[in-house]
């Protein structure tokens, strides 16, 4: 039920573990590997994402990121040249990068949409918020939210240009003002990203020699299913992709790459790589693969988050270790 929350949303969604290997995959066979490539993580500067964050550079080392709130691209060419920069120098004497780029969404356990919990802090609260926030806005229509091109909020740069780019791209596809009124959350996602990735591809396109360097462009939406109510509840926190945009560029060429045509792990190899070694023992040997039985294209698992400093069964060890002290304490007064 977990998996159809998502799916019913977000068609083909993958879990991220799943997306990521046939990533990995698909790239290796075209060159790609983290020693001879650097990524680029364009992503929401919402802690959250910090999960998709960490897997990427479980396979491509530390990535330059170039996030903004909502995903919004800032940085500009120079910025993106900056990363470029860094990348590995090959001994065939080319460069390779992977941008990696997905604005966010939650779906909670329940299937409601927008809604996540995050540690210590009780009940449900937004994302995306930036995306949230622009979708009541646009509740008043486009024309509504509509400024001059290159003018911006000084005292909220980022959200000012992430509303405007969000406005550009539903002028660019017909979506009336009635429509534009009305746009729920999820379908406001997938236009994010199709804006998000047409910057991105714009920025590429003046940054990037593909004389000398090769590269790969992965997109697509970070779909959060984590707790309805509380983030240290037995609900297991789990992650989906919906791949969107995924193709390499060789030697100038473009290369068009479909993860479907490459088989997800299943669960017991899912299982073997989150205990990281070759038995379900080891550091996250407590969360069990959950399989996406429903829809059966893909396997999912339940997650840490990288940002919680610890796994549930610590905190769960660090939380009765504190109500000791505390009856003890009472009861020396």
């Amino acid at each position: 039920m977990r998996t159809k929350h998502v799916t019913d949303q977000f068609p083909n969604a993958l879990g991220v573990d799943d997306f990521l290997s046939r990533v990995e995959i698909a790239l290796f066979e075209l060159g790609f590997d983290g020693a001879n490539s650097i990524a680029m993580t364009n992503l929401c500067r919402d802690e959250v994402t910090a999960v998709l964050k960490t897997k990427i550079e479980e396979i491509f080392g530390a990535s330059f990121n170039t996030n903004g709130l909502g995903g919004v691209l800032t940085c500009g060419v120079i910025g993106v040249k900056a990363g470029l920069s860094h990348s590995p120098q090959c001994k065939a004497g080319k460069d390779r990068y992977v941008f990696f780029s997905f604005p966010h969404i939650a779906i909670d356990s329940r299937g409601t949409v927008g809604n996540i919990s995050r540690p210590g802090r009780p009940g449900p609260s937004a994302a995306c918020g930036a995306l949230k926030g622009a979708q009541g806005l646009l509740a008043n229509g486009i024309s509504a939210n509509e400024s001059k091109p290159g003018v911006h909020d000084e005292s909220d740069p980022e959200f000012s240009i992430f509303k405007q780019r969000l406005v550009n791209r539903l002028k660019h596809e017909g979506v009336s003002e009635d429509a534009a009124k009305k746009i729920d959350l999820v379908e406001l996602t997938k236009v994010a990203e199709r804006a998000i990735t047409a910057d991105l591809e714009a920025l590429i396109s003046k940054a990037v020699d593909s004389s000398s360097a090769d590269y790969a462009v992965v997109t697509g939406v970070q779909i959060h299913n984590w707790s309805d109510a509380d983030f240290n509840d037995q609900q297991p926190t789990m992650e989906f992709i919906y791949p969107s945009t995924i193709y390499a560029v060789i030697d100038g060429q473009p290369k068009s790459i479909n993860l479907t045509g490459f088989p997800g792990l299943t669960p017991r190899q899912i299982n073997i790589l989150a205990a990281g070694g070759t038995s379900a023992a080891g550091p996250h040997a407590d969360f069990e693969p959950v399989c996406g039985v429903t829809t059966g294209n893909t396997t999912v698992r339940a997650v840490d988050v990288p940002y919680s400093h610890n796994d549930r069964s610590q905190r769960a060890g660090t939380s009765r270790n504190a109500k000791f002290y505390e009856s003890e304490l009472a009861g020396r007064k």
